[in-house]
C-alpha cells in the first residue's frame, strides 16, 4: 500500500507564468520573425495595443521595453513618429549568439575534447571552401596574421591574439555566415582551452604550420589546404593531451579551466566580439 504520509524533502512552489507584457512581446516577435511585421512598420499606438490586448497602457510599455532590448523596435518622436519595427544588425545578432554559445559551454556538461573535434570539424569546413572562394582582400588579412607570428613575439599574450587573427581571417574567408558564426563561438572558448598547452607549443613551428594552410589557400586546393590544417590541428591535439597527462580531454569539462596562462584573454575575446578585422 502507497505512503499517504508527504514526501520528504517535498515542498510544493508557486506555479509562475510568463507576464502579460512578455506574452505581447512574444506575439509581436513572432509576427516580426515570419515577416508579417516588416522592418519600418510603424506598431499601433500605446493606447491602442493596450485596448487591442485589454491591459494596462503600463504593461505596453514594458512590452516595448523588452522588444527595445532586443532590438526589435524603436522609438522615434515628433508628428511622424511612433514605435518602428526594426531588424537587428546581422552582425550584432551573430555576436551575441556566438557569445552565448560560448557561456554556455561554460555553464554545461562540455568537455574540452568535445571541443576540440567540433573545432576540427567545422575549421576543416572553413578551410576547403576558403580555398575555393577567398579574394585578395582574404588573402592579405591570412598573410598578415602569418608574417606576424614570423618570428613569434616574446609574449604570450601577444601571440595569442595573433593566432585568432590568423584563425578568425581564414573563416571570415570562407564567406559563409554560418560556418563564421560556429567559428567565432568555438574561438571565444579557445583562449580557455588553450592555457592547458601553450607554454609547451614551438610557436615557430605554429607559424610554418599556419603558413602551410595559408599557402594551400592562395593556391586554391582544398584538399592541400585540409592536410596542412590537420597537421596543426594534430599537434595541438598532441601536446593538449602531454599537458593532461591521464586525464583524457573528454573528460575534462570546460567549466573547470581558467585563463591564467594569459593574463589578457578578456582583450583576445573582445577582439572577436568586437569582429576586428
Amino acid at each position: 500500500m502507497a505512503d499517504p504520509s508527504p514526501a520528504a524533502g517535498f515542498e510544493p512552489r508557486p506555479i509562475r507564468t510568463a507576464s502579460a507584457a512578455q506574452q505581447i512581446a512574444d506575439q509581436i516577435r513572432v509576427s516580426i520573425l515570419s515577416g508579417e511585421l516588416a522592418a519600418g512598420h510603424r506598431l499601433p499606438s500605446e493606447v491602442d495595443l493596450a485596448e487591442e490586448y485589454g491591459v494596462s497602457r503600463g504593461t505596453v510599455r514594458e512590452t516595448m521595453k523588452i522588444l527595445a532590448a532586443a532590438q526589435l523596435v524603436q522609438p522615434a518622436r515628433g508628428a511622424t513618429g511612433g514605435t518602428f519595427v526594426r531588424h537587428p544588425d546581422p552582425d550584432v545578432l551573430a555576436t551575441t549568439l556566438a557569445e552565448t554559445l560560448a557561456l554556455w559551454s561554460h555553464t554545461g556538461s562540455t568537455t574540452l575534447g568535445e571541443v576540440d573535434d567540433a573545432r576540427a570539424w567545422i575549421e576543416e569546413g572553413c578551410v576547403r571552401r576558403a580555398a575555393v572562394v577567398r579574394d585578395e582582400d582574404d588573402l592579405a588579412a591570412i598573410r598578415a596574421a602569418v608574417e606576424a607570428l614570423e618570428p613569434p613575439p616574446a609574449a604570450l599574450d601577444d601571440i595569442l591574439a595573433i593566432d585568432l587573427d590568423f584563425h578568425v581571417a581564414v573563416s571570415r574567408a570562407a564567406h559563409n555566415a554560418v560556418l563564421e558564426l560556429a567559428m567565432r563561438a568555438v574561438h571565444l572558448v579557445r583562449p580557455y582551452t588553450n592555457t592547458v598547452l601553450m607554454e609547451l607549443l614551438d610557436y615557430a613551428l605554429i607559424a610554418a604550420q599556419h603558413r602551410g594552410i595559408f599557402e594551400g589557400i592562395e593556391a586554391r586546393d582544398p584538399d592541400r589546404a585540409a592536410a596542412a590544417l590537420g597537421v596543426h590541428l594534430s599537434y595541438l591535439v598532441e601536446h593538449r593531451d602531454r599537458a593532461l597527462a591521464e586525464r583524457p580531454a573528454i573528460d575534462v569539462p570546460l567549466a573547470t579551466l581558467r585563463a591564467e596562462a594569459h593574463p589578457a584573454v578578456e582583450q583576445a575575446r573582445a577582439r572577436i566580439l568586437r569582429g576586428d578585422r
